[in-house]
């Protein structure tokens, strides 16, 4: 009997592994806090997202935080600005993506991730289809989802607004599966040029908890 109990019990317990070592594989890997360049450019092929890592831009704010920045190689701010003076001046080359890894004290060890996006010359009705690629960028970064679409579908069914014609800005936030995700769009009208146009800049921040968040 007790020979038998020990059979059910070794059974059960191999099925418990199988069944967790299974639900791992069934989500995204997640990377170590701060994040390495390798992983920001691993993330960058699968979402699609266009750009390059600025290096001269990569900067440590303290133990735990990393901050990288991925920019256009060729789209600038201005049209005035020659091929030299962007290569000598990372900033005046569109931000692609801001990413700040924090994993420190200040968040009590807790992952957060916080990013900015730029596109310029947007329509006046905002889409999340067009900010796709940076979402999943930022999902594959945080890791831990169950699929790369998990924040984009979160947020997908909001409500949009339309913006035109005045600086101003929008917030929405989600629960989701591994953390708790506020994303915020704004957008800023580019007046000093004979045609009107407007920029527009979106914050995806995913933190592991709302409590973290509301801490923070």
């Amino acid at each position: 009997m007790k020979r038998l109990i020990f059979v059910f019990f070794t059974v059960g317990m191999l099925g418990m592994l199988c069944f967790d070592s299974s639900y791992k594989k069934d989500v995204l890997p997640q990377p170590t806090f701060p994040l390495d360049e390798e992983v920001i450019i691993d993330a960058m092929e699968k979402s699609g997202l266009p750009g390059m890592l600025s290096e001269s831009e990569t900067t440590s704010w303290s133990e735990g935080q990393m901050v990288h920045v991925v920019r256009s190689p060729t789209i600038t701010y201005s049209d005035m600005i020659s091929t030299e003076e962007a290569n000598a001046n990372p900033i005046t080359r569109l931000l692609i993506a801001s990413i700040v890894s924090n994993s420190s004290e200040m968040t009590e060890g807790q992952r957060v991730l916080s990013t900015v996006f730029g596109q310029i010359d947007v329509p006046d009705q905002m889409a999340w289809e067009d900010w796709k690629q940076q979402i999943v960028f930022v999902t594959l970064l945080y890791g831990g989802f169950k699929d790369e679409e998990e924040v984009y579908q979160a947020f997908a069914d909001k409500e949009l607004p339309c913006l035109l014609g005045e600086s101003s800005s929008q917030a929405w936030d989600a629960q989701l599966t591994v953390g708790y995700c506020i994303v915020s769009y704004r957008i800023s009208n580019e007046t000093s040029k004979p045609v009107e146009k407007q920029n527009a800049s979106m914050c995806v921040n995913i933190y592991e908890s709302k409590e973290l968040y509301q801490g923070i």
